[in-house]
């Protein structure tokens, strides 16, 4: 007769912590609660962090004391790390964590416009975890988020439909931003200052690396099936099938509605603050409101997992 062998006293047993979601904002956003990420996490705590993630579309977790080992764990919590941005530092032994900074050292990236990253490439990131390691000591530099699920709900339903059937283009030269464009590819290497014309020479290599693509006005969440706006003022170009009059006065509906401050959740950096969100469901703005106070953020970018 085979008899059950109870677990010894000593196994230790499968880590959990009792976390808790609690909602941010209405349309936007939750913050995790009683969650120390320094530690293990269940597969249960996992799926929690995953669901919140889906189900709100942005989340953030306060005062954590990550490592880059533990900033990469979490990150693979919610899909596979990539690196989105090659000219950015990184992290030496940990090559997927992009150094985000501004300080008397490193460039700024211009991400003061609302965008969802890289959504000029066929293949954009599923998801971003940010760790912020310093703030401006003045306080600013903000960061906000932007339903584009929640957007969509607000458009009228005849002008949904409509909108359903249109195509847009998409490239990293439709940038507001004209000036930052040779910054944003152009290296952010300390050992010295690039020319303008490597900046240049930069640019139109990734013009042929990433010519213009064309997609949806309005896409499908894969897991939440909620409807969403996928051009956003920083990489869309203009709407195909429509005048170039029409075209910009339709998108500049289509960006009104991203900025009403109903679908937005804004959020006041604290140090050691993580933010997580969903490049498929939400867009971004960071606020560039302190000068040249140091602010240094570790990005980790999710690979697209072709589901969307």
């Amino acid at each position: 007769m085979a008899v059950a062998l109870k677990a010894s006293a000593s196994e230790p047993k499968q880590p959990h912590q009792n976390l808790s979601v609690r909602r941010y904002k209405p349309l936007i956003g939750a913050v995790i609660d009683d969650v120390d990420l320094t530690r293990p996490l269940s597969d249960r705590n996992k799926q929690d962090l995953n669901r919140a993630l889906i189900e709100h579309g942005v989340i953030f977790i306060r005062n954590q004391t990550l490592n880059s080992a533990q900033h990469v764990e979490l990150a693979r919590i919610f899909g596979e790390p990539i690196r989105k941005n090659i000219y950015l530092p990184s992290v030496n032994e940990f090559p997927e964590i992009e150094v985000i900074a501004h300080d008397e050292h490193t460039k700024s990236v211009g991400t003061d416009n609302w965008h969802v990253d890289v959504s000029w490439q066929r293949e954009p990131p599923k998801a971003t975890v940010l760790h912020i390691k310093q703030v401006p000591p003045g306080g600013g530099g903000d960061t906000i988020w932007a339903s584009s699920s929640a957007a969509y709900d607000l458009l009228d339903p005849d002008l949904a439909r409509y909108f359903e059937k249109l195509m847009a283009v998409n490239t990293f030269l439709a940038s507001p931003k004209k000036a930052a464009l040779s910054d944003l590819l152009s290296g952010y290497a300390t050992e010295r200052q690039e020319t303008a014309e490597e900046g240049q020479a930069r640019v139109n290599e990734a013009s042929v690396k990433f010519p213009p693509i064309e997609v949806p006005v309005v896409k499908t969440h894969p897991e939440t099936d909620r409807k969403l706006i996928f051009v956003n003022e920083a990489h869309t170009s203009h709407l195909l099938g429509v005048s170039k009059t029409a075209s910009q006065s339709l998108l500049n509906y289509l960006y009104d509605l991203i900025k009403t401050p109903e679908v937005q959740a804004r959020f006041e950096w604290q140090e050691g603050d993580v933010a997580i969100w969903d490049d498929r469901q939400v867009q971004h703005y960071a606020v560039r409101d302190y000068d040249k106070a140091p602010r240094r953020i570790h990005r980790i970018t999710l690979k697209y997992d072709g589901a969307f």
